[in-house]
């Protein structure tokens, strides 16, 4: 028996209606808002009928505009897939930033990554670009595990495709992830003027590096393993390997304005555009990042900028790289403690199980 039955007869209906009935007021009107659903993978607040509909106990799905909404509902399954994506996305940024004086911080709340994210620099275009990726990669990968219902594996790949291997098996669901991904990521988006078209161009960066990172996977069958013949499928590449290109198309980022035709006959759409700040630039593809404002230091915290400063962090003083205390203090200098820590010893092995590391921290 179903949470249904469970219900008073007006509980359910109401809700029921509680995705299509949130005020528009409570929309999200503001860029990444809906960020604020990270959570929701892992919250208890959610009742789910006979097909998997979730329905609004959530609070943080209020942060969700209309359309969003409408497509959590046409696609039973979807909303566990967005979150999980984002949290995944969320993981990957700390990663990637880990060393560096920007070391994607965030906050609980609807505004997830901070201030940094109404501001047109480089850490705000990987943002963009890693959430959009997460949630096409886990709404692809859900595609073909069949925990959404209203996609399934890629069965268009069938037949021969080379000499000795054939299309079959379940490939996972770019195709959807990529068109679900940018129906409910971009409608995020308001607005007509550069950070707008920053932020679109940045989550489509975002999702075509998930589909230009797919690769194929094969299997062989023969006797004896002779592989006389394989079968053969297109896998989704991990976040990690997702993760790496944007962090170096991060450092590559083109900076950029709006294009300028030059003619007043030119149309809305074909002035809606990027162009390089430098005319001697090559105009960004749809694989760069894009941006265009210099980013703060993010060596002292301010709260206007939203910047939490370096202190406090643990650097090493024999790299010169951006994770040397040199360049992750900001030439404050740095501070030597040392810290018990404990490891796991073996009954057979002698050894210190709490011994004293060395730390090292900006001032």
């Amino acid at each position: 028996m179903g949470h249904w039955a469970l219900l008073p007869g007006w509980v359910s209906a109401t809700l029921l209606l509680a995705l299509a009935a949130l005020p528009a007021a409570l929309a999200a009107n503001s860029s990444g808002r809906w960020w604020g659903i990270v959570n929701v993978a892992s919250s208890t607040n959610l009742l789910t009928d006979s097909k998997s509909l979730q329905l609004v106990l959530e609070p943080s799905l209020q942060l969700l505009s209309r359309k969003q909404r409408r497509l959590i509902r046409q696609n039973p399954g979807i909303l566990h897939s967005v979150s999980g994506g984002l949290q995944s996305a969320v993981r990957e940024c700390k990663w990637q930033f880990r060393n560096r004086r920007w070391n994607c911080p965030t906050a609980s709340g609807p505004h997830l990554f901070g201030k940094i994210v109404n501001r047109g620099c480089r850490e705000t275009a990987f943002i963009f670009a890693i959430t959009s990726a997460g949630v096409t990669h886990s709404v692809a990968r859900s595609c073909s595990e069949g925990s959404i219902e209203s996609c399934t594996c890629d069965y268009r790949r069938r037949g021969p495709g080379g000499p000795d291997w054939h299309w079959g098996g379940c490939s996972d669901n770019i195709d959807f992830g990529r068109l679900f991904g940018r129906e409910f990521v971009d409608s995020g988006e308001k607005g007509r003027d550069l950070r707008f078209l920053m932020n679109l161009h940045n989550n489509e960066a975002g999702r075509t590096t998930v589909f230009s990172e797919m690769r194929q996977e094969c299997k062989c069958h023969g006797m004896s393993g002779s592989c006389t013949v394989r079968t053969c499928w297109m896998r989704l590449p991990t976040l990690r390997a997702v993760g790496d290109v944007l962090r170096d198309r991060f450092d590559g980022a083109s900076r950029v304005l709006y294009g300028n035709r030059g003619s007043n006959r030119a149309s809305r759409a074909e002035l809606l555009r990027l162009e390089p700040e430098d005319p001697a630039h090559k105009p960004p593809s749809p694989h760069d990042l894009v941006y265009f404002e210099k980013s703060p230091n993010f060596c002292t915290y301010s709260g206007r900028l939203g910047t939490a400063g370096t202190a406090g962090r643990a650097c090493n003083s024999s790299s010169p790289a951006l994770d040397g205390c040199e360049l992750l203090c900001c030439g404050r200098g740095h501070r030597t403690r040392t810290q018990r820590v404990t490891e796991r010893c073996t009954f057979t092995e002698r050894c210190n199980c709490t011994p004293l590391r060395v730390l090292r921290e900006c001032l």
